[in-house]
Parts: C-alpha cells; sequence; structure tokens
C-alpha cells in the first residue's frame, strides 16, 4: 500500500518499474571509488569521521568536491578537486570496474519478463555510461540518469517524483535498488518500493531496516 505522500503522475502501468544504483549496487566500484576520494583528504591531511563513506555516497562526485571544500576545510575548490576526481576515475570506470556478481543475468532476465529497468546514480554520465557499455548492459535500460540530470541529489526526496513524472508511473510502482541508507529511506518515505543491496561498505542492520526486502544477490531479484 502507498505511503501517506503517495504522488501520481499519468497513467499506472503493470510491467514492474525498477530504478538501480550503479555504485555498489549494479558494479563493484567502491573500493576504488573510496580509495580515491579518501585518498585525496589524506594527500591534503584532513581528518574525516568513521562514517565518511556513508555521508559521501550519496553526493556523488561533484557533491563530494562541494562537500570537501565547504565543509571539511580543503583549500581548493569545487571545480578543482572535481577535476582531480574525474581524471583519476574516468579510466578506471571505462576499463576497470565491472558489474558486480549476477548482475548481467538479472538483468536480462527481468527485461525478458517485462520489467523497466531504469537507472538512477549520484556519478556523472561520464563514469556510468561507459561503465554500463564496457559490462553489456547499458541497452536494457529505459532511462539511464545521473543524478545531475535533475540538479537534485538522492538524498533529495524530490528527485523520487521526478522519476516516477519521467516514467509516466506511480511512485508506488516504482521499486529503488540501493545499497545506501540515506537513499533508500528517502526513496520509501515518498513511496517507493526499496531493496537493499549487499555491500562491504553498507551497514547490513541498517540497510535491512530501512528496505522492504535485502538481498545478498542480484539472483535473489
Amino acid at each position: 500500500m502507498c505511503q501517506q505522500k503517495k504522488i501520481v503522475y499519468g497513467e499506472r502501468t503493470d510491467a514492474p518499474i525498477y530504478i538501480f544504483d550503479l555504485d555498489g549496487t549494479l558494479v563493484d566500484s567502491m573500493p576504488i571509488a573510496v580509495k580515491i576520494v579518501l585518498d585525496y583528504l589524506d594527500e591534503c591531511g584532513v581528518a574525516y569521521p568513521d562514517n565518511i563513506v556513508e555521508i559521501l555516497m550519496p553526493l556523488g562526485f561533484r557533491g563530494i568536491a562541494k562537500y570537501y571544500a565547504e565543509t571539511m576545510g580543503v583549500s581548493r575548490s569545487p571545480e578543482e578537486i572535481f577535476n582531480v576526481f574525474e581524471e583519476r576515475l574516468k579510466k578506471a570506470y571505462a576499463n576497470d570496474i565491472p558489474l558486480k556478481k549476477d548482475v548481467k543475468e538479472a538483468l536480462f532476465a527481468l527485461e525478458a519478463s517485462g520489467a523497466r529497468l531504469n537507472v538512477l546514480t549520484a556519478s556523472p554520465h561520464s563514469f556510468t555510461d561507459p561503465c554500463l557499455q564496457k559490462g553489456g548492459v547499458f541497452e536494457l535500460f529505459e532511462n539511464v540518469w545521473s543524478s545531475e540530470d535533475f540538479g537534485l541529489l538522492k538524498s533529495d526526496e524530490r528527485i523520487y517524483g521526478r522519476v516516477a513524472e519521467k516514467l509516466n508511473a506511480d511512485v508506488c510502482d516504482c521499486t529503488m535498488v540501493d545499497d545506501n541508507v540515506i537513499v533508500l529511506k528517502t526513496a520509501k518515505s515518498v513511496g517507493f518500493k526499496t531493496v537493499g543491496v549487499h555491500d562491504l561498505y553498507s551497514d547490513e542492520n541498517e540497510l535491512r531496516a530501512a528496505a522492504d526486502k535485502y538481498v545478498y544477490s542480484f539472483k535473489e531479484l
């Protein structure tokens, strides 16, 4: 049953609608991405809390750069910081970051069953699109969105209404699949169904509490 904040856009559809996160959900990018963004703080001599990954991941790399400059005291502009991230990560996403185990098979099975598949990630298209193309799944998705396309963070509940609107769907018919607790709680607050995906960088107990369903493997989807 839909949450109280239910927002209806257009006509309903019987086809299941999935919106997948990229990092830590579809692809195993977290070890490389986390190392790069934390190495940068180490290089700048900036200390950070134990839960820094949970704070940073919903922000996207541009958001992280802004957070570093405006909140953590890194003495460079957000654009300068992002340029460092982009230089270090572009090659990794295009060549080195793999799909997580069972993802490709599960996506093909879902697509064959008639499900509508989409991506909503905090990462920019310059990382996301080549990574999914290399993995051989880019063409399976109806939409591949960066949160930058909406001018909103994934921690902002408004983005999920916008996604539903673009899909011409009811929020209650949309399922957000993600490995981040903040994202899952936010999506759920506007009426999305939620699936938490196991990842070493996410707290399993918190994900289980935040999600309608928790999976260790994409086989369980």
